[in-house]
């Protein structure tokens, strides 16, 4: 749980940044809109603007062309306005004359004033328009590393969405197959007590077996080889509920994990009768010992089985060999010790 929970924090954080992103790639697409009209309007007052100044700048040649031929570049400048008052036939003409030549001077530099007022006018705008251009590349460039950043935190996203639904599904079969498999090994061990009672010679044979196995409780040796207190303290699994290192639930463990060595040699723990050895779910390669008196020893997560079922078994004799865990990946013996079909400590039992 606490991994799914930290890869749900995980995509819920990926999911606010697609957001945050997406909203910064629609915020973007906007202000380049914006910036485009403006662009296609800057263009078109570019044009009018660059059309206007070059009909000032035609006028203001005429007319500089006319001012040069009447007068100016010569020794006297104002020969030409001086000729046009000096040649009037009265005072009236020639306050006449002279306000003809104000209105005229005025218009020069109207002309003139309007000339450089539209180039200026044509110069600025066009500054502006590059300006504004540049902004466009500027605002593409974000849009295209928006975009980039959106796919692939949208792959990310669907890639975590994946992984979770896999995670998922796959813990709880294997936590099903767990319970499973708990169940069916108790319903097999009750079905092999039941036959191994039917008699009444069974049953006497049975009360003695279990009389002599309950004095053997803390005495029995350990599957395999090892001084007692070592191996005690190399258990990966204990007896009871407790939380499952690989599958991050709670589950109750019928029996003890003892970490050990690919291929070491398994010992039935006392004489008996094999009664199953073969596949077992999530136990891999199993082997069962009828002990008779109720008493049954496990061993599961076996590399190799090397006893076959109805085959008698003394004690210490080699059963099978150690395998690695389909859940830890690691070497160790899965035992447990069970009386009337109910699971015991196997540490209460064992040396």
């Amino acid at each position: 749980k606490k991994k799914e929970a930290s890869l749900e924090t995980h995509l819920e954080n990926i999911i606010r940044k697609l957001e945050t992103t997406k909203a910064e790639l629609h915020k973007t697409k906007i202000s380049i809109k914006k910036k485009q009209n403006s662009i296609d309007a800057l263009k078109i007052k570019v044009e009018t603007a660059k059309s206007e100044t070059v009909i000032w700048k035609n006028i203001l040649k005429k007319e500089l062309r006319f001012t040069y031929k009447h007068g100016v570049g010569r020794p006297v400048t104002d020969q030409y306005p001086a000729r046009i008052i000096l040649s009037s036939n009265s005072s009236a003409d020639m306050v006449k004359r002279y306000k003809f030549l104000q209105l005229l001077a005025r218009q020069k530099l109207f002309i003139y004033t309007q000339t450089i007022k539209n180039v200026q006018e044509y110069e600025t705008i066009k500054i502006k328009l590059d300006s504004e251009l540049n902004g466009l590349k500027e605002l593409e460039e974000k849009k295209k590393k928006s975009e980039q950043l959106h796919s692939r935190q949208k792959k990310e996203k669907e890639k975590l969405l994946s992984t979770a639904i896999k995670k998922r599904v796959f813990y709880e079969q294997e936590v099903a197959n767990l319970r499973d498999s708990e169940t069916m090994l108790s319903e097999l061990i009750k079905l092999l007590e039941k036959k191994a009672t039917e008699t009444a010679k069974q049953k006497e044979e049975e009360r003695l077996s279990r009389l002599k196995m309950s004095k053997k409780k803390g005495i029995i040796s350990w599957p395999i080889d090892g001084e007692p207190s070592e191996l005690r303290n190399n258990l990966t699994a204990t007896f009871g509920k407790q939380k499952h290192p690989e599958l991050d639930t709670w589950v109750i463990n019928n029996g003890i994990r003892i970490k050990s060595t690919l291929g070491q040699n398994i010992a039935a723990v006392d004489k008996g009768k094999v009664v199953f050895a073969g596949d077992f779910k999530s136990y891999g390669k199993m082997i069962v010992l009828d002990h008779s008196g109720g008493f049954y020893t496990v061993y599961g997560n076996l590399d190799k089985i090397i006893v076959k079922e109805e085959q008698d078994i003394q004690k210490d004799e080699i059963i099978g060999v150690v395998g690695i865990s389909v859940y830890s990946q690691d070497a160790s013996l899965y035992f447990e010790f069970r009386k009337d079909g109910v699971p015991q400590d196997p540490l209460v039992w064992l040396k």
